[in-house]
């Protein structure tokens, strides 16, 4: 069993080796005083730095907690509190009407496509029943053909223009309601997929 002593005594020891060895074997009492030292020092070094570092090594770093990004709908119309909502990313419209307290009694849910998933900064605007009635009735004279409008029209509504399908009517009520809605027919050639071939064969089928 190796035992480690004092480098006082050590020293002390190895003075009076010196003094009483003749000088073929001071050089290796120097060189085992020297490698005894070296391990010595490098001991200490492994001592209680060595266990703080190995301490600090093995407890787990404590994960920050990380906040989702957020962003603002403003929720209007038929529902029990309009006002303007912070909602996490990836929400989507039905996120947004729950967190205004949901539909009222009179509101009209196929005015708006539940499931659209929702961008900063949008209004969100529910009808009531009855105002969403697209079809502009004729006015009795010239026999006019009744117009879909572009602001109030339901998806099944606008469906019925020509070259509108499912996808292209959900993009024009995406447009209108991120957009406060169009101010003027032209404003349909800024939804994506409507040219102006496409635009020119609904100007007189729709109103707003």
């Amino acid at each position: 069993m190796a035992y480690f002593l004092d480098m006082d005594e050590l020293l002390s020891r190895a003075r009076k080796l010196l003094s009483e060895v003749g000088p073929s074997k001071r050089l290796v009492i120097l060189i085992f005083v020297l490698v005894v030292g070296v391990a010595a020092a490098i001991g200490s070094l492994g001592g209680p730095q060595a266990q703080t570092i190995a301490l600090a090594t093995s407890n787990p770093t404590v994960a920050a907690s990380v906040r989702s990004p957020n962003f603002f709908v403003h929720v209007v119309g038929r529902v029990k509190t309009p006002g303007v909502y912070e909602l996490e990313v990836g929400s989507r419209l039905f996120d947004a009407v729950g967190a205004a307290g949901g539909f009222t009694a009179d509101a009209d849910q196929s005015s708006v496509n539940l499931a659209r998933p929702l961008s900063d900064g949008e209004q969100i605007v529910i009808l009531k029943l009855g105002d969403q009635s697209s079809v502009a009735s004729s006015n009795g004279t010239g026999g006019k053909t009744p117009t879909i409008s572009i602001n109030r029209g339901s998806e099944a509504e606008l469906e019925t223009l020509p070259g509108v399908g499912p996808a292209l009517a959900n993009r024009i009520i995406d447009w209108r309601q991120a957009n406060g809605g169009f101010k003027r027919k032209e404003d349909l050639l800024q939804v994506g997929g409507i040219g102006s071939k496409l635009f020119s064969s609904l100007e007189k089928l729709i109103s707003l």
